[in-house]
């Protein structure tokens, strides 16, 4: 990681929508219908013709704008999503809203999360990143322990500072996450090309 500050990282990551769907080209994963018969729905509330609607729109962001801001995100974070969220919201049009949201390793780093809306009209689609300065201090306390060491940055892992935190990071995540948990939608994936990848609901 370079030295930068958090402002001059947060200005690196702003994400707009314009270009965003220039793309080179669609191609992606085969569509998983999760081993669904044509008009059943699973347990998460999808039949097997709207997982292929969400994997279609989650691959139309290959090559694209958004699978950078994913893996640099994750690498700024240095951590993988923490949550990683697909929900149909609309059949007409058919508009899927998607959320992802990154816990940092460490105390210094910020939480960090993706909203977007992916409308069949890719001009029509919408993408947010949102950052919340670390809760914790930004830096290392100096011997007499009342005061932060100029330019320092706490390399603590944070996870380390307890259940009190990780309920912070708990809280974080629904506040920002609207009501994309709720049905009919599936947990997605991340991979390492920045590609999304539906997954099958239990």
């Amino acid at each position: 990681m370079t030295n930068r500050t958090f402002g001059e990282r947060a200005r690196l990551l702003v994400v707009t929508a314009a270009g965003v769907l220039a793309l080179a080209g669609c191609g992606g994963h085969a569509a998983d219908s999760g081993g669904l018969a044509q008009g059943t729905v699973d347990s998460g509330g999808l039949t097997a013709r709207e997982r292929q609607a969400a994997q279609t729109a989650l691959d139309g962001l290959q090559n694209s704008n958004i699978s950078f801001q994913l893996l640099s995100v994750t690498k700024w974070v240095q951590n993988v999503p923490t949550a990683c969220r697909v929900r149909l919201s609309s059949l007409d049009p058919t508009t899927f809203e998607v959320y992802v949201f990154w816990i940092p390793w460490l105390a210094a780093e910020p939480y960090a999360w993706l909203n977007m809306s992916l409308a069949t009209d890719p001009r029509k689609s919408t993408f947010h990143l949102g950052t919340v300065e670390p809760v914790l201090s930004g830096g290392i306390l100096e011997r007499n322990g009342r005061t932060i060491s100029p330019g320092s940055i706490d390399t603590t892992l944070l996870s380390r500072y307890g259940p009190q935190q990780a309920a912070k990071g708990r809280e974080l995540l629904t506040t920002h996450a609207g009501d994309v948990f709720s049905k009919p939608g599936a947990m997605c994936q991340v991979l390492q090309n920045g590609s999304l990848r539906l997954l099958p609901n239990k």
